[in-house]
């Protein structure tokens, strides 16, 4: 059941150094003030999956008070696809959300049988052939917004710190692209508002 899709899939995934060059490379990028949030995401999903040779990489929202992760972006590596809109609701899958509060990392070197992913193993895991997670928190001024998923599809290994470390360094990129996208509205609805503000003093 495990490797439903794709059962002799195999990929590598890179080493704790090509990880940390990665991070480097990474942390370089200058597109932040310079693209759409959209592009933005797809950007940082689809890097982050070339520099970790992990096959799907996704960034959550969390919405409806906490009730419901909805896909920003999700890049998979084999087919150089993206994809979003996909929604994951609190009430299939309670405990792993309740993990996700609390801010936990997750690191299911075995997704069917980790006890915080193991309720993906009825529909999520076999659909997308996932078989291993790691999934790391996104917090936006100390308060949890989201999630960056990495996953393994078909044959699996076990997650290395310096993995975390790298799901870490791709969150906080994350977190400042948003950040950025932040305040740009502001800037623009502050902007739109004195416009309207001059429109109506002028008239009078």
């Amino acid at each position: 059941m495990e490797n439903m899709v794709n059962p002799g899939f195999s990929r590598t995934l890179m080493s704790p150094l090509e990880l940390q060059e990665g991070i480097a490379s990474l942390s370089r990028g200058a597109y932040f003030k310079e693209a759409p949030l959209d592009m933005m995401l797809s950007i940082l999903t689809e890097s982050a999956a070339q520099m970790s040779g992990v096959e799907r990489v996704s960034i959550w929202a969390l919405t409806n008070q906490h009730q419901e992760l909805l896909c920003l972006d999700l890049f998979e590596l084999s087919p150089r696809r993206h994809s979003k809109d996909q929604r994951i609701h609190a009430r299939q899958y309670p405990f792993y959300f309740q993990a996700l509060r609390a801010g936990s990392c997750i690191a299911a070197d075995d997704a069917y049988k980790h006890p915080l992913t193991a309720e993906f193993a009825a529909d999520y895991l076999p659909d997308h052939g996932v078989t291993a997670m790691l999934d790391t928190p996104i917090h936006i001024r100390g308060e949890l917004q989201g999630v960056l998923c990495l996953e393994q599809v078909g044959s699996r290994q076990p997650w290395t710190s310096a993995h975390g470390l790298f799901a870490q360094a791709v969150a906080n990129l994350v977190t400042l692209a948003l950040v950025e996208y932040e305040a740009e509205e502001a800037k623009l609805q502050a902007r739109a508002a004195g416009e309207q503000l001059r429109a109506v003093s002028g008239a009078r």
